[in-house]
């Protein structure tokens, strides 16, 4: 598990290191690097049946700046667009992974021509 979730880790600094070139900001990589912490879950979710057509996790949205996603054996993620349609994801595979921007990088880039860090 302490493998898995420092592949994961780097997988997000990676990503994150994208973004903030892609927005000209790399000299605030690194402190936010610094500054951030990782949690790891691992989730055993059954699907839902007639009996417990609401088994699952309940709409939401992470609150993170990104998220990463990877399934194993059962694919039941479904996405939801901001039209209202659900999107069936497929992560079957051992290695797919889906980077998810999560509230806090949603913020910046929905409500800001540019992200706006603080020195």
């Amino acid at each position: 598990m302490y493998k898995y979730a420092e592949f994961a880790a780097e997988l997000d600094q990676m990503v994150t290191r994208m973004v903030f070139q892609s927005y000209n900001v790399e000299k605030y990589y690194d402190p936010y690097i610094e500054s951030t912490t990782y949690l790891l879950r691992v989730l055993k979710n059954r699907a839902p049946n007639n009996e417990n057509p609401t088994l699952g996790f309940v709409t939401h949205t992470d609150k993170s700046f990104t998220t990463i996603l990877h399934q194993d054996q059962v694919n039941g993620l479904e996405m939801e667009t901001r039209e209202g349609e659900r999107i069936n994801i497929n992560l079957s595979s051992p290695s797919l992974f889906m980077v998810v921007a999560g509230d806090a990088l949603m913020v910046k880039l929905n409500h800001n021509t540019k992200l706006q860090f603080c020195n």
